[in-house]
């Protein structure tokens, strides 16, 4: 047999006359738990500075011995056990950058320039073979 919504209004009392549900009693209400754990830290064990909560200056973590900063929109490893320091590999990058675009501009400009050279080159032979054309033509038109 098939259901329709007026059966499920008679059949059902959620639905049915009792336009509402009404709780016995109330339930109490719970405290907000917080998710940060800085919440629960005591003022007296933990002072601003610890915590380095001032708001000045670089974010700076500390991971495993490694010392990371944020700067920039980069985390910088500024002291730990690296091969180097994370400051000059950062520094070198961008001096990599620089003189990669630095030489695509200079091989532009030399492709520029031979194409130059050999625009040049094709009108010197043009204006060469018609020098030549025009001293034949003079030369026979002196002997006649």
């Amino acid at each position: 047999r098939g259901y329709h919504y007026s059966n499920v209004r008679n059949e059902m009392p959620l639905f049915g006359k009792n336009k509402g549900f009404t709780p016995s009693q109330k339930t109490p209400k719970r405290k907000s738990a917080s998710l940060s754990n800085l919440t629960s830290l005591d003022d007296s064990i933990y002072s601003q500075n610890e915590l380095h909560l001032d708001g000045g200056g670089p974010v700076r973590v500390r991971l495993g011995g490694q010392e990371l900063v944020f700067e920039d929109g980069n985390w910088i490893a500024e002291s730990g056990s690296g091969a180097g320091s994370s400051r000059e590999v950062a520094r070198l990058r961008k001096q990599i950058q620089h003189l990669t675009e630095e030489n695509y501009l200079l091989k532009f400009k030399n492709e520029l320039l031979m194409d130059m050279l050999v625009a040049s080159n094709a009108d010197s032979l043009v204006q060469q073979k018609e020098l030549e054309a025009l001293k034949t033509r003079q030369g026979g038109s002196t002997r006649r």
